[in-house]
């Protein structure tokens, strides 16, 4: 069944109008492998740059737990929620600690990371809102999602096979859509730039020199930190609606 995909009048975000219940892969654990990507190694070079020492660090949607396990030596606590069974089980068989459910913040965090997960729910803003609930003071949210702008879309090939992808993609981002979903929880979403490429991404050097100047050509690699104040208690970040 062809999707049906829409624009918000008001705040012209894109979505599958008429998503099913469950946008999420269910392969069986013994037919999956590791699948390390370079965004793992910069999501790790960023958190190792901001975290002190046994910070817990909470994976949102974590598939696999490639994270998690590239980070096994690391002195911090990974923990990653994943709803998909044969994603948290084959997680769970190599060490990796994951919780076969979503997460609806069940633990606090000093880092949170959702990475390819928002343009795969129903509910993404409500879900980014409750996860920052649960991020501690001075703590790092980091975020990827695919950029409905894009360039390599110029190529139909890719387009078809990587974005427009329903049921598994249903919420397609702009630069503005992740800067106001950041921006309402008191965040500054800033892009991860050249800070987290080293000697083996040599060949996103291009693209984190375009961040750097505040232009995303491919997804939206971003991240934030969410800043104390003495109003945290009284008033924690984002509720959801």
């Amino acid at each position: 069944m062809l999707a049906t995909i829409v624009q918000c009048l008001q705040c012209r975000f894109v979505y599958v109008a008429d998503p099913p219940a469950d946008t999420g892969s269910h392969t069986e654990a013994h037919r999956l492998h590791w699948l390390h990507r370079s965004r793992h190694r910069q999501i790790r070079q960023l958190l190792r740059r901001h975290l002190k020492p046994n910070a817990r660090v909470i994976d949102i949607g974590c598939g696999r737990g490639e994270l998690g396990y590239i980070m096994r030596a690391d002195p911090v606590e990974y923990v990653g929620f994943e709803p998909a069974h044969g994603y948290s089980e084959f997680a769970r068989s190599h060490g990796v600690t994951v919780y076969p459910e979503p997460f609806v913040g069940q633990l606090t965090a000093d880092a949170l990371v959702m990475d390819n997960v928002l343009e795969q729910v129903l509910h993404p803003v409500q879900i980014f809102n409750a996860a920052v609930s649960s991020l501690r003071s001075d703590g790092l949210v980091i975020v990827i999602v695919p950029n409905r702008n894009d360039v390599r879309q110029l190529n139909p090939r890719w387009r078809d096979r990587y974005h427009w992808i329903s049921p598994d993609h249903i919420n397609y981002f702009t630069a503005k859509n992740v800067e106001t979903m950041f921006r309402a929880c008191g965040l500054q979403a800033l892009r991860f730039g050249l800070s987290p490429i080293g000697l083996k991404d040599y060949k996103y050097l291009i693209r984190g020199a375009l961040e750097e100047m505040g232009v995303s050509i491919f997804g939206h690699n971003v991240y934030a930190v969410r800043e104390s104040t003495s109003s945290d208690k009284a008033n924690p970040p984002c509720s959801p609606k």
